[in-house]
């Protein structure tokens, strides 16, 4: 629970970009919340940018969200999308999955750990008892790593070759 409530802090107070990639992201009060703030922001002209693994919200999002996001001005992919084949090489991707849980706003301020956007790590909601996980917040130099490893899965998913540099904090690199 505290995790959320700085996780919103940082959100709402970003003043260039936000970056999120994430396994799991399910609808409900945590993905409401921060969904709601990202959509302002994207509207104030700000760079929003989501990955979400396709199979991680296989059951938990409609199959065409990243499309419906990008129609309301936030950039938004789904990483490895799920195709059905009658070919079995047409699987051998199937399970390399983004398991990240990555945030950065504005390159400064950078979140990790072990929760995905489903109200049961914030406890909403008890799918498995009280869910206990680790989230850290990290300031400074150490951000820029977390700012990397999402772009090179950004370019890897859209296409897009990404001047790292330029998203470097002030002052640095």
């Amino acid at each position: 629970e505290d995790f959320f409530v700085r996780f919103l802090e940082a959100i709402e107070q970003a003043q260039r970009s936000t970056f999120m990639e994430y396994f799991i992201i399910e609808e409900g009060e945590m993905w409401k919340r921060t969904l709601e703030i990202l959509r302002r922001k994207a509207a104030e002209g700000l760079d929003v940018r989501i990955l979400y693994d396709s199979f991680g919200c296989l059951f938990t999002l409609p199959t065409d969200y990243d499309e419906m996001l990008r129609r309301e001005g936030i950039q938004c992919y789904a990483v490895n999308p799920i195709h059905f084949s009658l070919h079995i090489s047409d699987y051998k991707m199937l399970n390399h999955r983004d398991h990240r849980k990555i945030t950065v706003v504005d390159g400064e301020i950078g979140f990790t750990g072990g929760l995905n956007f489903a109200d049961e790590y914030i406890n909403r909601k008890q799918r498995f008892g009280i869910w206990k996980d680790t989230g850290f917040c990290l300031r400074g130099p150490g951000v820029y790593p977390l700012t990397v490893t999402f772009l090179k899965m950004w370019d890897f998913v859209t296409g897009c070759e990404s001047d790292y540099a330029s998203y470097a904090p002030r002052g640095q690199y």
